[in-house]
């Protein structure tokens, strides 16, 4: 319980540090935005009639597992001891305990923080490349949109070749 209650106090020192670099289309596990404000923006990304037809749907397959520690060490503003104890903690499986060398906790109540913070900039950059290789003004011509829920994301598209020539650049 006492660990717990050290993590929630460090969430909330933590926490307007994730907000204020979060990516603006980002929804997952964020205070006052939710499945439903994702869901808003993917309606509001498709339901036009000129707008995108298409949408690349992408998932950071064992995201949460992976997330390196190192990274995390030297990249977040946290009590570097606090945040080692949590990702070095290990678990217990069927009565046995595993070593933890990557990934942060499941359940933990920072886990999601950290997690989104290793991926806040996943837009900006995804953005920054897809106008270097369709030109800025061509993003908008091909209804090129961006949203991620936690470490799931779409990418929409006018036409299926163009979300296929991005995929291959």
């Amino acid at each position: 319980m006492k660990d717990r209650a050290m993590q929630a106090l460090y969430y909330m020192a933590l926490d307007p540090a994730a907000e204020s670099t979060s990516d603006a289309n980002s929804y997952g596990f964020r205070l006052n935005r939710s499945t439903t404000d994702a869901e808003e923006h993917i309606f509001i990304c498709l339901a036009p009639k000129r707008s995108a037809k298409w949408v690349l749907e992408a998932d950071i397959a064992g995201c949460f597992d992976n997330i390196s520690h190192e990274w995390l060490f030297q990249n977040f503003p946290v009590y570097k001891r606090a945040l080692n104890t949590w990702l070095k903690a290990g678990t217990v499986f069927n009565g046995e305990f595993q070593e933890t060398t990557a990934g942060t906790p499941q359940g933990g109540i920072i886990s999601p923080t950290l997690a989104n913070m290793a991926l806040n900039g996943l837009e900006f950059e995804l953005r920054g490349y897809l106008k270097k290789a369709l030109g800025s003004r061509n993003t908008i011509l091909h209804k090129i949109n961006v949203v991620r829920y936690a470490d799931d994301f779409i990418i929409t598209g006018k036409t299926s070749e163009i979300l296929n020539s991005v995929i291959r650049l």
